[in-house]
Formats: C-alpha cells, sequence, structure tokens
C-alpha cells in the first residue's frame, strides 16, 4: 500500500505526462500522449495510470485496486475536490498544488 508521501513523489513524477490544471476548484489532469491523449483524470487516477496500475472506476473500490488505503484515498480526494477548508485535506491540498506548480 502507499504511503501519503509515496503518493506525492509519485504525482510529482507525472508533470511530463500530464498537463494539470484547476478546474474550478477541482484539481485535474489532461492526458498529454497516448491513447488517452487529451482525456482528463483526477490526481488518483493519473498515478495509478502512470505507474502501471492502469485505469479503473472512479469509486472507493477501484482506487483501492491501485494501490491507496481508504484513509488515503478519502484524504487526497477531499483534498483535489476542495470539500474541507480545514485540516488535514487543505494541507494535503497545499502540498499537491506545490508539487504540481497549480
Amino acid at each position: 500500500m502507499m504511503t501519503e508521501t509515496q503518493f506525492l513523489l509519485s504525482l510529482s513524477q507525472t508533470t511530463d505526462a500530464y498537463k494539470w490544471y484547476l478546474q474550478g476548484n477541482k484539481i485535474r489532469a489532461k492526458a498529454r500522449n497516448g491513447k488517452t491523449r487529451g482525456q482528463i483524470f483526477d490526481p488518483v487516477t493519473a498515478v495509478a495510470r502512470f505507474s502501471g496500475h492502469g485505469t479503473y472506476r472512479v469509486n472507493q473500490r477501484g482506487r483501492r485496486a491501485a494501490g491507496l488505503t481508504d484513509a488515503l484515498t478519502t484524504n487526497v480526494v477531499n483534498a483535489t475536490e476542495a470539500k474541507s477548508n480545514r485540516g488535514n485535506g487543505q494541507a494535503l491540498r497545499g502540498r499537491i498544488r506545490q508539487v504540481l506548480e497549480v
């Protein structure tokens, strides 16, 4: 299973494969190459695709298959969707934006 630090390191390596941007308050990635060029992904899916886990359904079960724990998945989704303005979600959102330079 992946830790938060490992997730952020993996996320930082995806900057060549994806164009990262804010869509409203949500952090999104647009694929730059391959069969899925131009498709939009959330950060969890982008890291899973980049690390070779492939694509999956955007739900808890699919994210678990990508190698993330339930707690990490919840924290990352809340941070990238800007669901909360407090606590760990806000701190993680700041780290994700810093890593991606968004």
